[in-house]
């Protein structure tokens, strides 16, 4: 292989090693932030199930509209929380499969030209399938994160309905 050649070669596989760390990395944070998610909307639904068994015990009599705001927001942080379970479950991402002994035994028997097509085709198959993947779980990350938006504006006009009424 040429000189040049090679240096092509090592510039592709370097920006594509970065292009799939930058993706792993992508990954961590999203796992991160989901699991930060799910306490918030845990430590929330706690304080406000405190904070509604407290008004009970004081004799708060809550009008039809109030239980149905408090159905709304317990249904849609509930929601949002089992969302976040379901996406915060371990899942299998692509990676670059070469030092499997069967693989890696193939790549050895290759020129270098041929490498070059493999892994570069190997790494794009394996971005496009992580990339997809990860845009699922976020979209749905999304709605979790809206949801509990929701809930919490519902929760607000709750609060606000029963001190202006009082």
């Amino acid at each position: 292989m040429q000189e040049k050649d090679r240096s092509r070669y090592n510039i592709l596989i370097g920006r594509g090693n970065e292009i799939f760390e930058r993706m792993e990395n992508n990954i961590s944070n999203f796992n991160s932030q989901n699991i930060t998610f799910i306490g918030i909307i845990l430590a929330i639904l706690s304080i406000i199930l405190i904070l509604v068994l407290f008004l009970f015990q004081e004799g708060w009599q809550p009008s039809d509209v109030d239980i149905w705001l408090l159905l709304i927001f317990v249904s849609l942080s509930l929601i949002s929380l089992i969302v976040n379970i379901s996406i915060f479950h371990p899942t299998d991402y692509k990676d670059l499969n070469i030092f499997e002994q069967k693989r890696f035994s193939e790549l050895k028997k290759m020129s270098e030209q041929t490498l070059l097509s493999d892994f570069l085709h190997h790494l794009k198959e394996a971005y496009e399938y992580n990339v997809n993947k990860y845009e699922k779980r976020m979209q749905w990350f999304t709605f979790a994160l809206y949801s509990f938006i929701i809930a919490n504006i519902v929760f607000i006009i709750l609060i606000i309905k029963n001190i202006m009424l009082r």
